[in-house]
């Protein structure tokens, strides 16, 4: 009985461990850039632009971070008067997005946001991996019905300080006819 008790609690343990950990959520990520931001100012990093808050869209200048983030009434919105529903199938399940560009901070800011992203990235499900001229793209995402559809894209690329972020859920054959479209 011992023995049956021990094997099922390591095939539990080990099935736990195999399976990805979820990307992280947008409240997470948003956090990690904050916290970027804030000791960008701290290090006297000064940016000559504006940020910009409207309903559902904030961009945001600040400390050689620049960031945009679009908000579900937004993405709502644009996707209804520009037709994007119709013409791109996959942007349908998104509800918000987040784009950020660090490349200019100082390289001790930039490599610690890539050091906490990449261990908030650990372990979760790697959809996609592209490399160009030494610069290496990492797509994320949890994919759900057994790849039916893809939650929540992270695209991290370290080298090139850039992180864009998809939150919502995106049908696989969308994404599929997007790529074929983009690739002819």
């Amino acid at each position: 009985m011992k023995r049956l008790l021990v094997t099922l609690f390591v095939l539990l343990s080990v099935t736990a461990v195999c399976q990805a950990r979820r990307t992280p959520g947008k409240s997470d990520i948003q956090a990690m850039v904050n916290d970027m931001r804030a000791e960008a100012r701290l290090s006297g990093i000064s940016s000559d632009r504006e940020s910009v808050s409207l309903p559902g869209i904030k961009v945001v200048s600040e400390a050689n971070v620049e960031m945009v983030s679009i908000g579900g009434m937004a993405m709502k919105l644009g996707k209804s008067f520009s037709g994007l529903n119709r013409e791109m199938p996959a942007v349908r399940g998104i509800r918000s997005m987040l784009v950020v560009d660090y490349d200019d901070c100082p390289g001790h800011i930039k490599d610690k946001f890539n050091a906490k992203m990449s261990n908030a990235l650990r372990g979760c499900e790697l959809l996609m991996e592209a490399k160009d001229n030494g610069q290496k793209m990492s797509i994320y995402g949890n994919t759900i019905n057994d790849g039916e559809r893809v939650n929540d894209i992270i695209m991290f690329v370290p080298q090139e300080g850039a992180l864009i972020c998809f939150f919502g859920s995106i049908d696989s054959k969308d994404l599929a006819d997007l790529v074929e479209s983009t690739t002819k």
